[in-house]
């Protein structure tokens, strides 16, 4: 299964990872892993090109977790959030459709 979890504090998403592989099919035709991977290096490419930071990334297989500085400016956090709310409404969609392979949940931090 995969295990999605959203780090989050009273007002922000400040990050996110991802982590294991949901094993709906063989590896190279998983469709549910290859949407869930897509979305959330979107994300992180996203950050990087149209919020303008430098997001603290670490990517292995079987892993991505992706975090926001600590010393963000709030104008480039609020477009964090469009990309991270926008990641978070893919990933809980196939979330839906897909539950015993693909788990959400929130992390206060």
């Amino acid at each position: 299964m995969i295990a999605v979890k959203v780090y989050r504090d009273e007002q922000s998403i400040l990050g996110f990872s991802v982590e294991g592989h949901s094993d709906f099919s063989a590896r190279g035709s998983d469709i549910v892993c290859a949407a869930v991977s897509a979305l959330s290096q979107t994300a992180v490419l996203a950050l990087a090109e149209v919020a303008g930071i430098d997001p603290l990334y670490t990517k292995k297989d079987g892993l991505l977790e992706c975090r926001v500085p600590q010393d963000i400016v709030p104008q480039k956090l609020q477009t964090c959030q469009v990309i991270f709310k926008t990641t978070l409404l893919g990933i809980e969609n196939i979330a839906q459709q897909y539950p015993y392979f693909v788990g959400v949940c929130n992390e206060e931090v």
